[in-house]
């Protein structure tokens, strides 16, 4: 346990030289190394009342234990799934991970029995 410890600290030690190293080379006009990532992120979906009241229904919640869950109100729950008002985006990501996995909440120490 202790030398995993020592060898991730001589790799984060290196990789900070590294950067340093890097820093100084553009900061002085020489090209360096460029890392890059590519990352998809799917458009947000949009569910609106019908399809959150399945959502919740399917998950085995009220309408105040979902809105717990959630951390919005009672009424907030009533007005989506009545569609006087529309999930925003953090709310709309939730409901897309509880649809396509019901035991989503668990990330978040919800546990449903």
């Amino acid at each position: 346990m202790k030398n995993s410890k020592i060898r991730k600290s001589k790799e984060i030690t290196k990789s900070i030289i590294t950067g340093l190293k890097e820093s100084l080379k553009h900061s002085v006009g020489k090209k360096t190394v460029l890392r890059t990532r590519e990352v998809y992120i799917p458009p947000v979906s949009e569910f609106k009342g019908k399809e959150i009241k399945i959502i919740r229904t399917y998950i085995n919640l009220t309408q105040k234990l979902f809105a717990r869950a959630l951390g919005v109100s009672v009424k907030t729950v009533e007005a989506w799934e009545a569609n006087r008002n529309i999930p925003d985006g953090p709310a709309q990501r939730i409901l897309f991970a509880l649809k396509n996995n019901p035991k989503a909440l668990k990330v978040f120490n919800i546990n449903i029995r």
